[in-house]
């Protein structure tokens, strides 16, 4: 059975049951548990497959998918080197990215049902019975959770954020007041991120965080300091993205594309110009390919035969309009020149 173009997937056990390709980045979690800093954020541009990464250590580390092991990892190379801390672990997953910032109330509102409901589905997926007060402060919220549970689990917590950031960037396109408010020593956002930092003493033994950009953590840093940024770390370049020979190697494992000799040489040029301009650290050697913008583009040959007409996903491009918010955070004048030195 051919393999399908995973264009748009971020679950990961959907993908390996529903036969599309996986290109294995499985060795990286290896050197990520190996690493001496547990709780970590990792920042990429959008559509660059931090979910889908946040989506294999969740069934990789989860107590509850042990039975799924060689079925989910069976022939990646984490699968043919399991690391001490495979399915070793409770999980608790928030994902942040659709959260309502009209308001400072409908913000507030929609990040404590967003974290309940990660509660909900954590005493779910674990069948157990919590007694805890889901109304009022969400930090006061968080806390009483992790309190419940405590007692009533064996191991410890990996707690995995996903667009830790996300809320965040929509309020710099238009409330940057706002924004500088909730990360503040007072806003519930920080209060929120010391209550997990607080659960890094007990039941919390592992976080990762991915997200877009670095200012909302660099605004947290007294209340959440014990986070280690890897972004720019040339060890884990590659964790995210596509290199030219993972390129090509979905091009080969996608059989109806037609793509062979010259006209792969081609593809892969026209690629090359348009998607790998990435480099996220100065001490990495090899640039990498946008992986959305290669399945987008792959897509297209796969089904018309042909490029497509627009090279650029609609589904990624950029608010320009978000960058130049930015610049009214804290002295917009020695935001500038910054800016001008860099240019």
């Amino acid at each position: 059975m051919r393999k399908k173009l995973p264009y748009g997937i971020s679950n990961y056990k959907t993908l390996i049951e529903d036969n599309y390709i996986y290109v294995d980045k499985t060795k990286y979690m290896e050197t990520l548990e190996n690493l001496h800093a547990p709780f970590i954020f990792f920042l990429r541009p959008r559509r660059f497959g931090k979910s889908l990464f946040t989506s294999v250590l969740e069934h990789y580390y989860d107590v509850k998918a042990v039975d799924d092991f060689d079925k989910l990892f069976g022939g990646t190379y984490i699968g043919e080197h399991p690391t001490k801390g495979k399915n070793d672990y409770y999980i608790l997953k928030f994902n942040f990215s659709k959260l309502n910032t009209e308001s400072k109330a409908t913000l507030e509102e929609s990040f404590l049902r967003t974290t309940n409901n990660a509660f909900k589905e954590f005493a779910n997926k674990y069948n157990l019975t919590l007694n805890y007060n889901a109304t009022g402060y969400p930090a006061s919220v968080f806390e009483e959770f992790l309190c419940e549970i405590t007692y009533k689990i064996d191991k410890p917590l990996y707690v995995i954020i996903d667009e830790y950031d996300h809320f965040a960037n929509e309020l710099l396109s238009f409330q940057t007041d706002m924004f500088s408010e909730i990360i503040s020593k007072t806003g519930f956002v920080r209060k929120w991120y010391e209550v997990l930092k607080m659960g890094t003493e007990s039941i919390v033994k592992r976080i990762f965080a991915t997200g877009v950009s670095p200012i909302t953590l660099d605004s947290l840093t007294s209340g959440f300091n014990i986070g280690s940024d890897i972004t720019r770390d040339p060890r884990f370049n590659e964790m995210m993205g596509f290199t030219e020979e993972e390129v090509r190697s979905l091009i080969v494992q996608t059989d109806t594309m037609n793509l062979v000799g010259d006209a792969l040489d081609d593809a892969v040029e026209e690629m090359r110009k348009n998607y790998n301009g990435y480099l996220f650290s100065t001490r990495a050697g090899r640039r990498l390919f946008n992986s959305d913008m290669v399945l987008y583009y792959l897509k297209s040959y796969e089904d018309f035969g042909i490029a497509p007409e627009d090279l650029i996903d609609k589904n990624i491009a950029s608010d320009y309009g978000k960058l130049g918010k930015m610049f009214d955070l804290k002295n917009k004048t020695s935001n500038m020149k910054v800016l001008d030195q860099i240019l």
